[in-house]
């Protein structure tokens, strides 16, 4: 089975702890995971090592195979809804033993560098919510399976902080509805709404100061002090490669990516710009064509936008030069992308 992978850089990283959960699922599916493995470039035994990391590109990309490959496309819901406490280690606990429920959410936004560098979960409150939003730059490729998994964990450990009772959560995600059927669906009822501007779980503002049920303050301080000194390690200024990335997301969104644009909003000349990505190996053009390439297939994949909106956001003036330059990139017109995945509609297990 095709694949569609983003180009990986590993100074762009995640935890690798949560692949355990996919390895489990892949299994259960009859895949053969050294195989997945292999075909991504990681260790099978990655997920179980102290401390790892993996590209995020790849990261995102597994997810979306094992689902593609064993033709579930919404088990990803409950097996995030039912990780294990503890496997994201101190991120569980920054949250289930905080003071309260407004500080559980705030951790998650201060202390998410302990997990990646790669996007970021806000926390705000807005009227009679507070707002946990997930922020991911589309030049990753496609996501869904990967958000279904991320926003069902921390909907659940938001529900097992509040006693398991029904606290009146809604759910938005980005994604269009699973074509399958998931527990996780059955019991957000009709709470979850897909097709939303953003990632976002919205929790009832009365409900903030709600004391998380294993929250026990000697305990909370130690494991706070100890992901302070953990964050302290790994603050530093992100990859240059990363940053220039980025920014192009970000232009070619604008309708305004050029060099000249690019190289002025990073605070650098034109041929600075040039000389830092021929050090990286790398040029302009080739990076900019790369991430129009991933966000072809984020936007495919994982919405419902039409295809001449799609096409604008690439930064092409006519639908023809957008369809022409996916199939370039991909062997198949657009229309297939969203249908089939790349590939077509065979599928062969793993």
């Amino acid at each position: 089975m095709d694949t569609i992978t983003p180009e990986a850089n590993p100074n762009e990283w995640c935890r690798a702890d949560t692949l355990q959960l996919v390895e489990v699922f892949a299994k259960r599916h009859g895949m053969d995971w050294e195989a997945v493995a292999a075909r991504f470039g990681f260790a099978p035994t990655i997920a179980r090592e102290e401390g790892s990391t993996i590209a995020f590109a790849t990261f995102l990309s597994v997810f979306e195979y094992v689902a593609a490959v064993t033709g579930d496309d919404a088990d990803m819901l409950d097996i995030g809804a039912d990780m294990p406490v503890g496997l994201v280690s101190t991120f569980d606990y920054l949250a289930l033993c905080a003071p309260s429920l407004r500080v559980a959410l705030a951790n998650w936004e201060r202390f998410l560098p302990l997990r990646t560098n790669c996007y970021r979960m806000l926390f705000r409150e807005d009227g009679d919510f507070g707002i946990l939003e997930w922020d991911v730059a589309d030049r990753f490729g496609p996501r869904t399976q990967n958000t279904f998994a991320r926003v069902a964990w921390a909907a659940s450990r938001i529900l097992h902080a509040a006693g398991d009772q029904d606290i009146g959560l809604r759910i938005e995600f980005s994604a269009a509805r699973p074509k399958k059927w998931s527990q996780f669906q059955k019991r957000m009822g009709e709470r979850i709404a897909f097709q939303q501007p953003v990632d976002r779980i919205l929790i009832p503002a009365r409900h903030l100061s709600l004391r998380p049920r294993q929250n026990e303050p000697n305990l909370y301080s130690i494991i706070e002090q100890a992901a302070i000194h953990e964050l302290g390690s790994r603050t530093g200024e992100a990859e240059p490669l990363a940053k220039v990335a980025e920014t192009i997301n970000e232009s070619l969104k604008a309708g305004t990516v050029s060099l000249e644009t690019v190289a002025s909003t990073l605070g650098m000349s034109p041929r600075s710009l040039q000389r830092l990505l021929e050090t990286e190996g790398t040029s302009f053009r080739k990076l900019t064509e790369s991430i129009r390439r991933s966000m072809a297939a984020r936007y495919l994949r994982d919405t419902r936008l039409p295809m001449k909106e799609i096409a604008f956001l690439l930064g092409f003036s006519e639908l023809s030069a957008f369809s022409r330059a996916v199939k370039t990139w991909y062997g198949v017109p657009p229309k297939s992308i969203r249908l089939f995945g790349i590939g077509g509609p065979t599928r062969q297990d793993g």
